[in-house]
Parts: structure tokens; C-alpha cells; sequence
């Protein structure tokens, strides 16, 4: 049913998202425009999809922000705390097929550790007395992530929190793991990003817990939300955080509908991750995070290359897709759940691909949905290699024209779709 009524609004918002498009008075483009539409749009700045191998990893500078946690418990009461700073990797520790709602398509799973540690003043549990000391912060959290656009599929965060008086006694404050899964995968980038693009993710989150959650009290029962949250590609430019090759990174902002700021994240290309971030809500209900980018530590590993016909398609359409790789290999290519094996003869083959009509879950006025395909060889082991490539699939013949107008009028624009998308709260992307 939801699936459904998504569907229906998605069309419905497709119109009126496109009669905003065209009654902002600029000269009207013709037909004849598309070819060089379809030029001139390979030129705009975008950042393309892209893949990781098993062992890459990011490493960060980080700084947590606990205090409104500690000032709002009760059972804290008289309780202070400093900013905490520490680190955290997050590692690619498998690329494999992963059950995304029944069926196994190729994702990766990420681990994050980090660690981090600030000075506070606690009572000691049995006596009440106060003592000056450090809070201790380990926080471990498993990630599955869609390959083909890199959707969060779930999460488990474990986060254990102790209070060390300076080696006189220590005491735990916390200990607990967070479950989320996310109906459909919640898209947090729209590959490929383009500046002043924006889009929507509706999505079921279902939460769980386990342990104790110390001074903040935790659900005993599973929790479903349905969620949307407001993206937007803000700017392109250097992020608080400065890494060579960083430069131009694509800064992604993260609203609920009522325009409240929940994420701010600068994408970096040439790291294939952030580069740096800001969260409102690492973990407790009200911890703020922030991470800057130290080292990238890339795995060399055999390249898999995915190159479509054509970037922008018509509904229904048959395209080529050339993949390359390591001679003799095989292996298996996806197109959504659709499988189509392959050899790698002279170390390249063609394969021919329906592209379909499948709406994302990010629809738009100027196209009908963009879909990753992914090619990957050792499909049995969990150490696939992979590449991929965005799909873009147009809903009619105009869909470039549409695209290439709106990208000159999105400036103009956003705020009003921002303003439709607080009113109605529903799910679309322009």
C-alpha cells in the first residue's frame, strides 16, 4: 500500500514540479536543442558513483558533543563535561550480496570503530560523592551499504560509555547496541550530484535496543517511523576539513521537513567518501558529532570498468554496457535484481541490457529515475570486485530538454520545491 501510494505521488508532483519549471519566464527551448542539450550536459561539474574495495579505509579526527546529554538526565544532576575528541576508521570489510528485501543484490558492509575521551566531573554510583575524571567513549557500528547508489540498508551502533575517577574507581554509564534498518534504503546520495540539486528519502526506519542505555532511558520495544528527509548539493568547494584533492568536494545538507539541519556533509570524489561531516545525532538522542578526514588508505586490487551506451535512456530501451576487467574472468552484472553473466574475453565483453521503466525512490520532474549497474567478478567470495556506472532512465522524449532547463533554473526554484516539499511532506527531487 505504501509502495503504491508512493508511486502516485511521485507522478502527481512529477507534473506539478514541471508546470514550476516552465512557468518561471525564461526563453522556452525546442526539440532541436536536444543533441546539443545531450553535449553540453556531459560538460556540467557532477560526482559520478563510485566503488570501494575490501580494505579500504578513512580515518578521522573527531569531536563529540555530550554535554546537553549530560545536563538534561536526571540521573546526572550536578554532573559536567567537556568536549570529547578522539578518532575513528571506518573500514570496507566486505563486498558481497546482502538480502535487501528478499532478494541479493551486491553491497558492502562497513565497520566504524572509534574511540574518544574528555574530561568530566561524575558522581561515584554507591556514595553519591563527586569526582573529576575521564569519560571513556567506545563506539563500534556495522553499515550495510547498496552498491549500486550506495543506500544505507542498516545499521547496528554499539556504544559503550565508563567514567575513570583518575584510577580511583571506574564505573559504567552506558552500554548498548542501536539497530536500524531502513524501507527502502535510505539514498543520502544521488549520484550523479550536481550543485543545487535536491530530492527527498521517504523511508520506514525501524529501530531496536538492547542493554542499558544508562542515563537516557531506551525503548524496550521496536520502533517504526516513517521518515523523510530533505537533501540538498549546497555548494562545491574546500569543506572545513583540508585534504589534498579535496578542493572541489560536494557539500550535502540533511533537513527534516520542518527545516531543521540534521547533517551537513561534504563529499570528496577523489576519496570516495566524506571528507568531513557534521551530525546532530551520532548516538543517545542528542550527541553532536563532527569528523575531519586525516588519512585514505585505498586498496590497489584489480579494476572492474562498467561503461553504458548511454548515459540517459528512454523508458523500455535496449543499451549496451561494456564491462573490462581481468581476462578470463568471470562474473555477473546487475541491473536491479535482473542477472546477466558474463566472460571476460580479451579482458572486456558487451553485454545488451533492458533498461526497464522502474521508478527509484527519488523521482523527479526531469527524469524518470536513476538506477546504478554494477558489474562484479569473484561473485562467491566476500572480496567481490566491482564497477558501476549511474543509469539515467527518462520518462519522455523531452526528458533532456527538461534536465538541462531545470539545471539552469534550479536556483530559482529550490526554495519553492523546499517550501512544497515542508507543506506536503511527500516524496520527490528536482
Amino acid at each position: 500500500m505504501l509502495d503504491c501510494y508512493r508511486s502516485n505521488v511521485g507522478r502527481i508532483l512529477t507534473f506539478v514540479v514541471t508546470l514550476l519549471l516552465f512557468s518561471i519566464g525564461t526563453s522556452p527551448l525546442s526539440l532541436e536543442d536536444v543533441s546539443s542539450i545531450r553535449h553540453s550536459e556531459d560538460q556540467i561539474l557532477s560526482a559520478p558513483l563510485v566503488t570501494w574495495n575490501v580494505g579500504d579505509s578513512w580515518v578521522y579526527d573527531i569531536e563529540l558533543d555530550a554535554v546537553l546529554l549530560v545536563e538534561d538526565s536526571p540521573d546526572l544532576a550536578g554532573s559536567s563535561l567537556d568536549l570529547l575528541y578522539g578518532d575513528a576508521t571506518i573500514t570496507v570489510a566486505a563486498a558481497t550480496l546482502h538480502n535487501v528485501s528478499g532478494q541479493l543484490i551486491p553491497s558492502y558492509r562497513l565497520d566504524i570503530d572509534a574511540y574518544a575521551t574528555g574530561a568530566g566531573r561524575f558522581p561515584e554510583p554507591n556514595t553519591g560523592i563527586f569526582a573529576s575524571g575521564e569519560l571513556l567513549v567506545n563506539y563500534q557500528e556495522v553499515r550495510w551499504v547498496r552498491m549500486s547508489d550506495l543506500a544505507v540498508i542498516s545499521r547496528v551502533q554499539s556504544l559503550d560509555l565508563d567514567f575513570d575517577a583518575f584510577g580511583i574507581w571506574t564505573t559504567g554509564i552506558a552500554d548498548f547496541d542501536h539497530e536500524h534498518h531502513y524501507f527502502p534504503p535510505q539514498e543520502v546520495n544521488d549520484f550523479p550530484m550536481i550543485v543545487n540539486e535536491s530530492w527527498n528519502s521517504v523511508f520506514v526506519h525501524t529501530e531496536i535496543w538492547t542493554g542499558s542505555g544508562g542515563p537516557v532511558q531506551i525503548s524496550e520495544d521496536v520502533v517504526e517511523t516513517e521518515e523523510v528527509i530533505v537533501y540538498k548539493v549546497a555548494e562545491i568547494g574546500p569543506s572545513p576539513a583540508t585534504y589534498p584533492g579535496c578542493e572541489e568536494s560536494y557539500r550535502v545538507w540533511w533537513n527534516n521537513t520542518n527545516g531543521d539541519l540534521l547533517e551537513d556533509r561534504w563529499w570528496c570524489p577523489s576519496i570516495a567518501f566524506d571528507v568531513y561531516w557534521w551530525t546532530d545525532d551520532i548516538a543517545l538522542e542528542g550527541v553532536d558529532a563532527k569528523f575531519w578526514l586525516t588519512d585514505y588508505i585505498p586498496i590497489v586490487s584489480a579494476e572492474v570498468g562498467v561503461e553504458i551506451e548511454t548515459a540517459v535512456s528512454p523508458l523500455n530501451q535496449m543499451i549496451n554496457v561494456t564491462v573490462t576487467g581481468p581476462e578470463g574472468e568471470s562474473g555477473t552484472l546487475w541491473h536491479h535484481a535482473t542477472m546477466y553473466n558474463f566472460t571476460l574475453e580479451d579482458g572486456h565483453v558487451t553485454l545488451s541490457v533492458q533498461v526497464g521503466n522502474r521508478m527509484d525512490d527519488t523521482p523527479t520532474s526531469i527524469d524518470w529515475a536513476t538506477h546504478g549497474i554494477i558489474a562484479c567478478v569473484n561473485v562467491q567470495s566476500a572480496s567481490m570486485v566491482c564497477g558501476g556506472s549511474t543509469l539515467t532512465l527518462e520518462g519522455s522524449a523531452i526528458g533532456a530538454l527538461l534536465r538541462q532547463d531545470a539545471i539552469q533554473r534550479a536556483p530559482l526554484v529550490l526554495d519553492i520545491g523546499h517550501e512544497n516539499a515542508q507543506r506536503l511532506g511527500l516524496s520527490f527531487r528536482f
